[in-house]
C-alpha cells in the first residue's frame, strides 16, 4: 500500500505523525511525507523521504486553526498551491491512503480529487469544533485517528479511532548528567513556562524536597529572583528522556509535553493566567480528571508544587490515565485498520 502523510510546517505536528509513519513503513508499506518546500529538511531529519508541494506562505506562518475564510490572501493562495501540488504528485504516485494532519486540510481535498482514502489525524493540541460546527481542519473523510485517551475526549469524539501516543521529539543525544542516577526526586520545568510565573514558581519550589530540572535560559530569570538551591538551569534538555527520571512536570500548557508526561504516568502542573491561552483546553481536561493541577501563577504556593513530588491524588489519577493509554492500540496495531479503510472503499 502507498501512503502519503501530509504535514503542516510545524515540528510538533510533524513529530506527532512520525511514529505512525514508521509503523506503516516497518509493516511493509511505502510512505512519503508531503510538506511545503521550506519544511522538507525537517521531514528528512526524521528519516523519511519528503515531497515538496505547493509554496511557502509569504509571511512564513503556518496555517491557523480558523476556517479558511479567516486566512490571509497569501495563506489562502499557499493552501490552494498545496492542493495543486499534492494532486500533481498524487497523479504520478497514486497513493492508496492519505493521512492528513488537522492543520493540513489540503491533504483531505487532494485525496478526494485523487479518489484515495483519507484519514484525519488529530492530537490534544487541536480545537475539536471548527467553524459552523464542522470538525477542525475539514471533514473527517474515511475516519479520524485520535491519540487522546477516551476518558479525556468530548462525547462527540467518542467514535474516533484510537491510537496510542508515542512521544517523539527528533534526534538528540543524552547528556552525561542524565545518565547518572538522580540523588533525589526530580521535577522537570519546561521552557514554555511563562516568564511572569518564574518568580512565583521558584519561591514555591524552594520548600519542596525535589530537584528542579529547568529548561530555561539564564536571561529569563528576572533580576533579584533567587534560584532555589535544588534548581538546575539547562539551555536544552531531551524532554523525552528526562521524563523517565522525573516524578512530576511543570509547564505552560504545552500539549505534546502534557501527553508525554501522561505516557510516563506523571502528574503535571500547568501555569496559566489566561483560560483562553493555547494549551488551556488539555490542561483544563486534566485538572477536571484529577490528573493535573492548573494554577494561576499569582496563586501558586509550595503546597501545590509539593503535590508533584508526593503520593498525591493527582499522581494516582495520572497512573490510571497511563493504564488507559497503554491499553490503546499502538501505531503498529492500527495499521491493519488503515489497510482495511484503504481497501474497503
Amino acid at each position: 500500500m502507498r501512503v502519503l502523510l501530509v504535514a503542516p510546517s510545524s515540528h510538533t505536528r510533524l513529530h506527532h505523525l512520525v511514529p505512525l509513519g514508521w509503523a506503516l513503513r516497518t509493516a511493509g508499506h511505502a510512505v512519503l511525507i508531503a510538506a511545503r518546500p521550506a519544511f522538507t529538511e525537517a521531514v528528512t531529519a526524521t528519516g523519511f523521504v519528503a515531497v515538496a508541494v505547493g509554496t511557502d506562505a509569504p509571511d512564513g506562518s503556518d496555517r491557523p486553526e480558523a476556517a479558511s475564510a479567516d486566512l490571509s490572501d497569501g495563506a489562502r493562495l499557499a493552501e490552494q498551491a498545496d492542493v495543486d501540488g499534492l494532486v500533481a504528485h498524487g497523479e504520478r504516485w497514486r497513493p492508496d491512503l492519505v493521512l492528513w494532519d488537522a492543520h493540513a486540510p489540503a491533504g483531505a481535498t487532494a485525496a478526494g480529487l485523487l479518489g484515495a482514502a483519507r484519514v484525519r489525524v488529530v492530537g490534544p493540541f487541536d480545537s475539536r469544533p471548527g467553524a459552523d460546527g464542522e470538525p477542525a481542519g475539514g471533514a473527517d473523510g474515511d475516519g479520524t485517528l485520535d491519540c487522546l485517551p477516551p476518558s479525556l475526549r468530548r462525547s462527540e469524539d467518542a467514535d474516533n479511532l484510537s491510537v496510542r501516543h508515542v512521544p517523539y521529539t527528533g534526534p538528540d543525544v543524552i547528556p552525561a548528567w542524565l545518565q547518572r542516577t538522580p540523588r533525589t526526586r526530580r521535577i522537570y520545568v519546561a521552557p514554555d513556562v511563562p516568564d511572569s510565573a518564574i518568580p512565583a514558581l521558584f519561591e514555591a519550589a524552594a520548600g519542596v524536597d525535589a530537584e528542579l530540572i529547568c529548561e530555561l535560559d539564564q536571561d529569563r530569570i528576572p533580576p533579584g529572583v533567587q534560584l532555589p538551591p535544588q534548581a538546575r538551569l539547562f539551555d536544552s534538555v531531551p524532554a523525552g528522556t528526562v521524563l523517565a527520571s522525573c516524578v512530576g512536570v511543570v509547564h505552560g500548557g504545552g500539549t505534546p509535553l502534557a501527553l508525554a508526561a501522561l505516557s510516563h504516568g506523571l502528574p503535571q502542573l500547568t501555569l496559566l493566567s489566561d483560560s483562553a491561552a493555547p494549551g488551556a483546553g488539555i490542561a483544563q481536561r486534566l485538572a477536571q480528571h484529577g490528573a493535573g493541577l492548573l494554577s494561576d501563577p499569582a496563586r501558586l504556593d509550595s503546597a501545590v508544587v509539593a503535590q508533584l513530588a508526593d503520593d498525591s491524588p493527582a499522581r494516582e489519577k495520572a497512573q490510571l490515565l497511563l493504564k488507559e493509554m497503554t491499553s490503546m492500540p499502538t501505531p503498529r496495531e492500527v495499521v491493519p485498520e488503515l489497510v482495511a479503510v484503504a481497501t474497503g472503499r
